[in-house]
């Protein structure tokens, strides 16, 4: 090979390492990550963060103190500025929520569907569209200390909230296991087929409509179909 045909493939090379990383910048998932709560060691919050974005796309929407400790980070969504259409946005066009720091009132609100507030209300948001929530537990676990001075009916009810919001498939985990969760329950997320089935049609007649979009992935059953076609209701899946 001569020193022109050297000089090509080099360049080829380069060409093509350039195109695969920009390739798997492109394929990282669109998840959401929001910061609104106190953290005894923002530090590590931030450090968890910064793990976060090496395998995901991260919006990020943070509360006015956080905004002020992520200086110099760019596209950071102030959450008290952000109005619904952005915040609906979000929901919409990204896959997971990651909460790195939470807090009590945040537990009570998810296990009793409380949205009136834009953290809530944007979590449950996740929970209608069937979404993954993945929220670290470090500012809501009792520690030792507090287990020992805690009355009983105190950290039952904690415990309660818990397994309510774990039932709704929110995923609590230490901060140190916060990413690797994620990608679990990512992955989980794009394999899911949600079932189509006749109850659903039913609904949709009773609400006039005669074009119903699902995701792409959903399975239809034979009884979906055949009463879609009784009542005239055309299925479409997502493109």
């Amino acid at each position: 090979m001569d020193v022109k045909e050297k000089v090509k493939e080099l360049v080829r090379q380069a060409v093509e390492a350039y195109m695969s990383e920009q390739g798997n910048e492109e394929k990282k998932p669109a998840i959401t990550v929001l910061l609104n709560y106190h953290s005894s060691n923002p530090g590590l919050i931030l450090k968890a963060v910064t793990e976060i974005k090496q395998s995901f796309a991260v919006k990020l929407v943070a509360s006015k103190d956080w905004v002020e400790l992520l200086d110099g980070e760019e596209d950071v969504l102030p959450l008290d500025q952000a109005d619904h259409l952005e915040l609906e946005r979000l929901w919409n066009s990204t896959d997971l929520l990651i909460l790195p720091v939470a807090s009590f009132q945040l537990v009570s609100k998810l296990a009793l569907m409380v949205d009136d507030d834009r953290t809530a209300h944007t979590a449950i948001q996740f929970q209608l569209l069937g979404k993954p929530i993945v929220i670290a537990n470090n500012e809501v676990e009792l520690g030792v200390y507090q287990q020992i001075l805690a009355p009983h009916s105190v950290q039952e009810k904690l415990q309660g909230y818990l397994r309510t919001t774990q039932k709704d498939q929110v995923k609590w985990v230490p901060l140190k296991q916060l990413l690797r969760t994620a990608k679990e329950q990512h992955q989980q997320y794009k394999e899911k087929q949600p079932l189509i089935m006749a109850k659903h049609i039913e609904h949709a007649a009773r609400e006039n409509l005669k074009t119903i979009t699902v995701p792409k992935e959903s399975k239809i059953t034979p009884v979906a179909k055949d009463t879609a076609r009784e009542m005239k209701i055309e299925i479409q899946k997502e493109t």
